[in-house]
């Protein structure tokens, strides 16, 4: 299990997060929502070991983490940050094998399953050859996410956890919503941990099994998905009037904002939650 118990962090005299706590357990999926600001990438660096806390502890599998060299924890997490760099010149494949790059001692035939295994479980196959720089957003992402996975494939620890922030950013919704459910999908049927830093509330609704919901740094609720998503609570943490719709013969429900001119009052012309299209 990856543990934060009262997490607070301070940076060039602000506090960024105050007493956060949480819980990933191996094979569950974690998405952190709030608005921009709220903490969400910080509370992520705390977690992967880039950063450490004021106060609180982080423990991952029992250990502490603040206590764990940077190179053995390679073997325990992965991460995907919201701009990675990537070399010019690259292919597809290039990128995904650089999750290896902790594993030299590991015998080449494991390396080049791990690279294959991680390339068809993120449906990255067509991509291995291509240049990255030819590559779409979305197809970079996935070979991202490739990438992490392959190091996390060859990882000889009982528990992994895969950190990404904002892995969706830039891309559009359908491509954000397939790279979620795979995300989802890997979590539940390698048993990994998983927590993403994301914007998008449907994307949480859709695939989330935990919520963290933050604001201003600190938790404004955590817990299961619809627990957490309902109406007034993500109101109150983002600050504005929000319609959810709902499918009459489906359990499908989705968040849109209110236009701008009346999110925070009564207007003639804005449409009634209820009266909203199905």
């Amino acid at each position: 299990m990856l543990e934060a118990d009262h997490l607070t962090l301070d940076r060039n005299g602000r506090r960024l997060l105050t007493d956060i706590s949480l819980a990933l357990q191996p094979g569950e999926l974690l998405i952190a929502l709030g608005p921009n600001g709220a903490g969400k990438s910080s509370l992520l660096k705390l977690l992967s070991g880039l950063w450490q806390p004021d106060s609180g502890e982080i423990h991952l599998a029992g250990q502490a983490l603040r206590a764990m060299p940077a190179a053995g924890l390679a073997s325990w997490r992965a991460v995907v940050e919201q701009h990675p760099v990537t070399p010019a010149g690259w292919v597809g494949e290039e990128l995904v094998a650089a999750g290896a790059y902790r594993y030299a001692g590991a015998h080449a035939s494991q390396i080049r399953q791990a690279i294959g295994q991680a390339l068809e479980l993120t449906g990255g196959q067509p991509l291995a050859r291509r240049p990255l720089a030819e590559l779409s957003g979305g197809e970079r992402q996935r070979l991202q996410l490739a990438r992490a996975l392959c190091q996390l494939l060859l990882s000889p620890q009982p528990e992994r956890y895969l950190l990404l922030d904002e892995p969706t950013a830039a891309l559009d919704f359908a491509v954000a919503d397939e790279l979620m459910s795979q995300v989802r999908r890997l979590c539940h049927r390698l048993g990994i941990g998983g927590l993403a830093v994301v914007h998008d509330l449907n994307l949480a609704l859709r695939h989330a099994d935990k919520v963290l919901l933050l604001d201003n740094g600190r938790a404004a609720g955590y817990g299961g998905n619809q627990e957490m998503m309902q109406l007034e609570r993500l109101e109150a943490v983002y600050g504005v009037r929000l319609a959810e719709l709902t499918h009459p013969d489906q359990p499908w429900r989705a968040f849109i904002p209110y236009p701008a001119h009346c999110r925070r009052r009564a207007d003639p012309y804005c449409v009634p939650a209820a009266n909203l299209p199905s």
